[in-house]
């Protein structure tokens, strides 16, 4: 079943070679979206993700509405060899709801694009890496599974960025860093 969704994810992911853009999610809602997700797939143009890709796993990330309408994310990430990589960031609210930044990661503008808030987020990152634009898809989930609708509006939406089939991976369930479940 994971190879049939993998394979219809990568395969639908292609799209014409016209740079669109994905607007943030209208009527976003920072507390429905706090709380803890998995990211259970990505896409991206960026070469070091494209290096990585196929040996990276499922992180997690636990995510707390700041007063001022940032977001505090806080996220583990488990490395190749068993050990975990910890990352504290604040995405700074942006222009429109749901629309943040880290300038701190060259991350200019993290949009949540998509959400049902209890089952998926979706999440479109550009990034500046050496003055190169660069564009990521994120699927975040509630449980540590593939969902399936979020994946089918993921799907929908890549082509819209210039993302095709061989820059998706879904990430493999690792149980490495339950016990630094970010909070």
């Amino acid at each position: 079943m994971k190879a049939v969704v993998l394979g219809c994810l990568l395969g639908l992911l292609w799209g014409p070679l016209v740079q669109a853009d994905v607007p943030p999610q209208s009527n976003f809602d920072n507390s429905k979206f706090q709380g803890l997700w998995y990211i259970v797939a990505a896409a991206s143009d960026d070469k070091d993700f494209l290096a990585m890709k196929d040996d990276m796993k499922m992180a997690i990330t636990y995510v707390t509405p700041l007063a001022n309408g940032d977001l505090s994310v806080k996220s583990v990430y488990p490395g190749p060899n068993g050990g975990c990589q910890k990352v504290d960031a604040t995405f700074t609210k942006g222009a429109m709801p749901g629309q943040f930044s880290n300038p701190g990661m060259g991350q200019d503008d993290i949009s949540v694009v998509n959400s049902d808030y209890k089952h998926y987020a979706i999440l479109r990152i550009k990034m500046n890496k050496g003055g190169v634009q660069r564009v990521m898809m994120q699927l975040y989930c509630r449980a540590p599974e593939l969902f399936a609708e979020g994946a089918q509006r993921m799907q929908q939406l890549a082509p819209k960025l210039n993302l095709n089939p061989s820059q998706g991976a879904i990430f493999p369930k690792s149980d490495a860093c339950n016990n630094a479940l970010p909070k």
